[in-house]
């Protein structure tokens, strides 16, 4: 007596097959049925990937189940012919066999991502070239946001002592307080360490630079481990050559990348530049080299491009030309 399958996977029926449990007539009718539901054939084949593995998750219970999973591996990685018996099972081998299966199915499951975690324990979060600023939260609400041709590198998992991360290129940190477990970033030869804070930390150049907005940090060198210092709100450090710094930040669009306000107070229109460069990642140029001494004072919030471009060569007779991230601010005819 044949029996008809659904295209619903029947694990009993996998188990019953992989332990070569089943009768000559059900192995016809199960063989036909992978014909035209490969989803049976992908699940055996998938499963036998992990067969080396499977031992370690496997328990030994009453029933044969050392017999049953040499017949599992057996019937997968295709050692030897496994030898199909006409009996009916009992209904509790029948419910012994599906327990197994889903022991070993769990099993692999597990040792696969355990495996996989242990091999690539650290997880990238990348901000491009010349793309706007990018943000991630972490597993403990900390909130990091990326400046452009950046990354973070962090740990799928913190461990029980410290949240700790690599920067490459300049983020902005919004750090989740958590008094029993520092935060450290590592940025090239500097290391800052902070319980629950926000700062900026610019590693983008030769030197590393760190501005506090809110709390404290401590900003040492890796190299000099006792070369530190304490930073509290509104302070601003360098590490240069192992050689750290406090000093009074000129800058006040330093933030500007992220924060997409800007004030210029009688700026020289090549400063203002720069800042425009740095938030909006562009290259602006000046045809004429009068031009870069013009003041400009203004303040812009969250503006777009074009507009600012706009508002700045308005007053001064002033027309620009803008291919992709290249701009060119010249006299008009």
């Amino acid at each position: 007596m044949t029996k008809e399958y659904s295209h619903t996977l029947d694990w009993e029926i996998i188990s019953k097959y992989l332990s070569g449990e089943m009768t000559e007539s059900e192995l016809e009718v199960f063989e036909a049925e992978m014909e035209v539901n490969p989803k049976y054939a992908e699940a055996i084949k998938a499963s036998g990937k992990d067969l080396v593995h499977a031992d370690l998750y496997l328990a030994k219970e009453a029933f044969d189940s050392d017999d049953a999973w040499s017949n599992v591996k057996e019937k997968m990685t295709g050692e030897k012919e496994v030898k199909l018996t006409l009996s009916k099972p009992s209904p509790f081998k029948v419910f012994m066999r599906v327990a197994a299966s889903i022991i070993i199915l769990f099993g692999i499951g597990l040792l696969a991502q355990t495996t996989y975690t242990n091999l690539y324990p650290n997880k990238t979060f990348v901000c491009e070239v010349n793309q706007t600023n990018r943000s991630i939260t972490l597993e403990d609400g900390s909130i990091i946001t990326l400046n452009s041709n950046s990354k973070l590198i962090y740990p799928r998992k913190f461990n029980k002592t410290e949240r700790r991360v690599e920067l490459v290129g300049e983020a902005f940190f919004d750090i989740a307080k958590n008094p029993n477990k520092a935060f450290i970033i590592k940025a090239k030869d500097a290391e800052v360490k902070v319980l629950g804070t926000s700062f900026n930390i610019n590693a983008a150049t030769k030197n590393v630079e760190v501005l506090v907005k809110t709390g404290k940090v401590q900003f040492s060198s890796i190299n000099k481990p006792n070369n530190k210092l304490v930073l509290i709100r509104g302070d601003f450090a360098t590490l240069k050559k192992s050689k750290l710094e406090k000093i009074i930040p000129r800058d006040d669009n330093y933030l500007s990348w992220k924060t997409r306000q800007m004030i210029f107070r009688d700026t020289k229109l090549q400063e203002v530049a720069k800042v425009l460069n740095r938030t909006y990642q562009v290259q602006i140029h000046f045809q004429d080299a009068g031009i870069k001494n013009l003041p400009l004072t203004t303040t812009f919030d969250h503006e777009p491009l074009d507009d600012i471009l706009n508002y700045m060569c308005s007053p001064f007779n002033l027309v620009y030309e803008r291919k992709g991230m290249q701009v060119i601010i010249k006299k008009a005819n």
